[in-house]
């Protein structure tokens, strides 16, 4: 049984073929999404175990010094991902990820007021810099054509802009009487 990394280093191979391990991590990086962006430094392994298990193939880019290699898809790694796509979906895919923010919420009684104010007004702003790069890459997408990342990206939009609106319920509760 592959793990969520493993089948979206796959969705990512899929996607860019052929591609080296180096675009996989990009990619990864690049993610709008903390959890995917940290993962980027085990993709190396991830894509060389997926090669073990034949869900991967590659080949030596010609003219490269530095040995890169190019992946795709085998068959195997194109049913493995289709099925991964497919329903019925685990449970754990409609459930909300880890959140940082909403965890250090659950805990804000340990600090005096003016520093429950600084943590929320310091999350406000890292939110709407992360939401005006969010609007810079929707654009990007949708000119590029790629309407899946476009849809992703959209999602992450409201994700952001539905924290913001927490955030100031948050805000105006706190708020002493």
């Amino acid at each position: 049984m592959l793990s969520e990394l493993e089948h979206v280093v796959l969705g990512v191979v899929g996607m860019e073929q052929p591609c080296t391990a180096y675009t996989v991590r990009q990619v990864f990086r690049k993610s709008p999404s903390s959890h995917w962006s940290g993962s980027a430094g085990a993709i190396y392994p991830l894509v060389r175990r997926l090669e073990k298990q034949r869900l991967l193939r590659s080949t030596a880019r010609r003219g490269d010094r530095r040995s890169a290699r190019l992946y795709r898809l085998t068959n195997q790694g194109q049913t493995e991902l289709r099925a991964w796509l497919r329903p019925p979906l685990p449970d754990a895919s409609a459930l909300m990820d880890l959140d940082p923010l909403r965890v250090r919420i659950r805990f804000l009684g340990a600090l005096r007021e003016k520093e429950r104010r600084a943590v929320l007004t310091e999350a406000q702003v890292k939110l709407r810099a992360h939401l005006e790069r969010l609007q810079d890459e929707v654009r990007q997408d949708r000119a590029g054509g790629d309407l899946y990342r476009y849809l992703v990206s959209r999602g992450a939009i409201r994700s952001v802009r539905a924290q913001l609106s927490w955030l100031a319920e948050v805000e105006h509760t706190l708020q002493p009487q």
